[in-house]
């Protein structure tokens, strides 16, 4: 949304098994509820012979923010998280976490770990 302010309506949905539904129309379909089954549903997902609807339940308070963010973007969404997001504070919170990992050394995340051995 680009930094615009959130707005609870559009964001809060009902609870709908996609995977079900996917099936019921004769796709291939994968619910995913941990990030250890993520990994094997994309691997089923890629394997199949048909297409495949990989229904993957996560956080909704962990931002969407990936690892090549721009600054002017992350403070855009920071800015648009305070004037109205009624779940701010997860959302922070989540973000801080997450990239916190991803520079602590000796994390799965780290740079220094992605690097290799030296």
């Amino acid at each position: 949304m680009g930094g615009r302010r959130s707005y609870p309506h559009s964001r809060t949905l009902p609870d709908v098994d996609d995977a079900a539904f996917a099936r019921s129309l004769g796709l291939e379909a994968v619910n995913v509820d941990r990030g250890d089954q993520l990994g094997p549903a994309w691997e089923r997902a890629l394997a199949a012979d048909r297409p495949t609807v990989l229904d993957v339940r996560c956080d909704p308070d962990v931002p969407p923010a990936p690892p090549h963010t721009t600054v002017e973007r992350a403070k855009a969404t920071l800015g648009a998280i305070v004037h109205g997001d009624e779940d701010a504070w997860g959302v922070v919170q989540q973000g801080v976490e997450e990239k916190v990992e991803q520079f602590l050394p000796g994390t799965k995340q780290s740079p220094a770990s992605r690097a290799g051995p030296a």
